[in-house]
Parts: structure tokens; C-alpha cells; sequence
């Protein structure tokens, strides 16, 4: 790649990861910053750029931050800390137990979409998890991407209302992609409903992404969680309103439809866009470097 090259890649980044492979990002780092140091390198971008990548590189190192429901989050690859409302942390950390509780087949299967544990002090909430992950807040991907998170998405409310619940807080601040694998993790419970039941809390950020049917009747039903599963997948498809309307005329017509279309079953929400991915999209996985 020449300088030049480079130099574009990385002025078009968001993240370290879209400039080089995460796995060996040390000495990639090197080769590039000895490739673009203001000293050696005569093109007039090369400082900006040098300075552009050492800001991705810092941000990389010290992990993501943004703020959700309870307050400040920080993650950085295993670990994800949240600072904020002790009492929301105190309503995902006993939801979250209660879900880990579970030992049934199913229960098993789905526990890798969970942290490995949680571990409560006062207003700080540590999760600590399987493997390294990105919160999807911020990111905008690829609609390959796009098509694994929201069939994880879907699987794990379909889940939770096989289990009696629904989770009523899904959006890019509780979710995190694990980049090797495109395997999800839900980070919050604080809105987490017995099916049926009275919804008592909402995220506020995201109040117009949920069904208008809430606000009449206010019960926890499946399309709670499959609508916030599909605004999500809006956002990282580049409509931040996350009602997907402006992505007709750039993505697949199939999917956007998909994404405009209200499903009030779980289960058959999931066999419909499993059916849908085998008609409109190749079999193959499509490597997220995060």
C-alpha cells in the first residue's frame, strides 16, 4: 500500500480495526506510523494522518465509551464497566441473575448470548465476558454484518419469549458484537417484563422505536423486542432515526421490508427472515475486523 493509500484509508476510518488486522495491530501500527511520521513522509495529509492514526490507535487501547440508559459505559475487549443509577444497576444485575439461573438445553444454548457474570458494587456494574466483543452503539456495517447480528437478535427474543419475558430494552447501547464469530451479547436487563406484564420502564433515547401498541396497552409482548431488533439493524445500516425508510433505495428491497413489516410472533418472525436470507443472500461469512 503507498503512503497515499494509506493516508486515504485511514482519514475514512471510525475505527482502528478498519485501518489494520486487530490481531497483530502492534506491529502493523509501527510499520505504518514509520511509513507516515512527518520526518520521513513529504506528503503534505501525512501528519494529519499520523495524528488521526494515533488517535484510533489511543481509542482502541482504551476501549469504547458512550452512556446508555444508566449512565457511562466503557468497554474494552473482555470487560464492559458501567457507571451511573445504582438502582437500574441493581434491576439488570438481579434480571440478569435470573436469566443465568436458568439450566435447562435452551437455557444453556443461549447463555453464550450473556456476559459470563456480573459483579455489583454500589453505582459500578462490571460484566465480565466470554470472549472480546464491540457495543454496537456508533457502528454502522456492512449489510452482511447487518444479516448475522439480526438473525442472533431475533433467535435470543424468540427465546426469551419461549422463557416468558421480554427483554424491552434492545437497542446499540445494549448489545455488543463479537467481532471472530458475529455472535451477540446482551449487556442490559433493566427493562426486562414478564410477558404480559406491565411495562414499568422504557429507554427514553429510544421511545419512538417502540410499537405504538405499548403506549395503549402497555404489556410486554414479542414485537416489543423484535421492533427494537430491527430499528437496531436500521442504525447500523446508516439510518440513525432507525426507522429504516431512507435505506429503500440503497439496500436490498427483500430486507428493508422485512425491516418496515410488523411481526407480532416471535418464532415466526424468525422463520420468516431465516427463509428470507436463504432466498436474497450467499451462504458466507463475511470476516468483522472491530
Amino acid at each position: 500500500m503507498s503512503p497515499q493509500e494509506l493516508i486515504d484509508k485511514i482519514n475514512n476510518a471510525s475505527h482502528l480495526g478498519e485501518v489494520l488486522e486487530l490481531n497483530d495491530w502492534k506491529k502493523q501500527y509501527g510499520e505504518m506510523a514509520r511509513l507516515l511520521h512527518p520526518d520521513l513522509c513529504k506528503i503534505p495529509e501525512a501528519a494529519d494522518a499520523f495524528a488521526r492514526l494515533n488517535a484510533l490507535k489511543e481509542g482502541w487501547e482504551k476501549g469504547y465509551r458512550f452512556s446508555d440508559d444508566a449512565g457511562a459505559v466503557r468497554a474494552q475487549n473482555t470487560t464492559v464497566t458501567f457507571v451511573g443509577d445504582p438502582k437500574l444497576l441493581l434491576q439488570s444485575y438481579r434480571n440478569y441473575g435470573y436469566l443465568k439461573s436458568l439450566r435447562h438445553p435452551a437455557a444453556q444454548h443461549f447463555h453464550r448470548y450473556l456476559p459470563e457474570s456480573m459483579a455489583l458494587d454500589g453505582e459500578v456494574l462490571t460484566l465480565q465476558l466470554h470472549h472480546r466483543a464491540a457495543p454496537l452503539s456508533g457502528l454502522t456495517l456492512q449489510q452482511g454484518h447487518t444479516n448475522w447480528i439480526l438473525s442472533r437478535l431475533l433467535e435470543f427474543s424468540a427465546w426469551l419469549a419461549q422463557e416468558g419475558w421480554t427483554h424491552c430494552g434492545i437497542n446499540p447501547e445494549s448489545v455488543l458484537v463479537v467481532p471472530e464469530t458475529h455472535g451477540i451479547i446482551l449487556s442490559s436487563f433493566y427493562h426486562l417484563t414478564p410477558l404480559e406484564g406491565a411495562v414499568k420502564t422504557i429507554s427514553a433515547k429510544y421511545k419512538h422505536w417502540y410499537p405504538n401498541a405499548l403506549f395503549v396497552d402497555k404489556k410486554a409482548v414479542p414485537m416489543i423486542d423484535l421492533e427494537l431488533s430491527k430499528r437496531t439493524i436500521a442504525t447500523l445500516l446508516g439510518d440513525p432515526s432507525g426507522m429504516g425508510i431512507k435505506l429503500q433505495k440503497t439496500h436490498n428491497p427483500a430486507m428493508i421490508d422485512f425491516l418496515l413489516t410488523a411481526h407480532s410472533d416471535a418464532f415466526e418472525c424468525y422463520d420468516k427472515y431465516r427463509k428470507l436470507l436463504d432466498k436474497h443472500f450467499p451462504k458466507k461469512f463475511l470476516p468483522l475486523n472491530l
